[in-house]
């Protein structure tokens, strides 16, 4: 009779929960996460802004302008940045610069001629009216410059060039006219938080007509300018030959003048001795074949056989 046998159960030795370490991990590593997404760093070149977005607390104040790093609530703050350095825009109607579409601006004159000019302008934005410019404005400043900035600047070209005529902004005035507008803007852009550094006007078209009359001026001015040069030079010219002849004259007179001395001087000299011992210096021995009848011209002294003394 077999026995039957027996068998027991032995449980093995338990290994170790990985769920509590699992577990930590993924707390640390959305700790590490948290603090993460709570830190923001603010550059050198930047102006931060803390965002509030709940409570009666919502938006930014003063106190609220940050740099450097700095640590936030990624659920009830955000940060917004402007450009804390100059800013530079340049509208152009050519397609090479800011924009590949015409951004030029127009405004007419007082004589109802309108312009089309390129501007260049430059700002920056003062620290301590970021807030402000953020609540009233909002985040994005080429939007604030595309928009708002543009349309003070084009009213303010618009004011200032009703005072001067075409002529005017096309000449001799052009630069007050620009003077005057960069004041404009300045006294309405600055109060706002956006200090003006530079305001210029690279370039003013006149319409077609008004061109080609004003360059029909300028060379009927040139014209007339040239005519006048030949009418002074011919002036000149014989202001010249009246000069020279004067010259001629006058040396003529001195010589005339100087030869009648010499002749007086010359005849007061003359003796009927001199004018014989002349004769018989140049006399070659021989008597003249033409003679008056009177007899010979000269006498001559004549000793021995005839011949003249030497």
């Amino acid at each position: 009779m077999t026995t039957p046998s027996t068998s027991f159960f032995v449980p093995s030795p338990s290994r170790p929960s990985r769920v509590p370490v699992m577990l930590a991990a993924v707390v640390l590593a959305a700790s590490v996460a948290s603090v993460s997404s709570s830190i923001r760093h603010i550059e050198p070149t930047q102006i931060g802004m803390k965002i509030s977005r709940l409570g009666s607390a919502r938006g930014v104040a003063r106190a609220d302008v940050v740099s450097g790093y700095t640590l936030i609530n990624p659920l009830a703050t955000e940060v917004v940045t402007y450009p804390g350095t100059q800013v530079s825009y340049t509208w152009t109607k050519t397609a090479t610069e800011e924009s590949p579409t015409d951004e030029s601006l127009n405004f007419n004159t007082a004589d109802s001629v309108q312009m089309n000019v390129d501007v260049n302008f430059a700002f920056q934005i003062d620290r301590t009216r970021a807030p402000d410019i953020y609540r009233r404005f909002g985040p994005d400043v080429r939007y604030i410059t595309q928009t708002y900035m543009r349309n003070v600047i084009r009213d303010q070209m618009t004011r200032v060039g009703s005072r001067f005529t075409s002529d005017e902004i096309l000449g001799p005035k052009r630069a007050a006219f620009v003077d005057q507008v960069e004041q404009g803007i300045r006294g309405r852009l600055n109060p706002d938080g956006f200090t003006i550094q530079n305001f210029s006007v690279n370039q003013i078209t006149p319409p077609d007509n008004i061109r080609q009359a004003i360059n029909a001026k300028i060379e009927a001015a040139q014209t007339a300018i040239q005519a006048q040069n030949k009418v002074a030079q011919s002036r000149a010219e014989a202001e010249q030959e009246v000069a020279k002849a004067r010259g001629d004259a006058q040396a003529i007179l001195v010589r005339a003048q100087a030869q009648a001395l010499a002749n007086r001087v010359l005849a007061q000299s003359l003796t009927p001795q001199l004018v014989q011992s002349k004769v018989v210096e140049k006399w070659d021995g021989h008597q003249p074949q033409v003679v008056s009848d009177g007899g010979s011209l000269i006498q001559i002294p004549v000793t021995g056989e005839g011949k003249a003394a030497k």
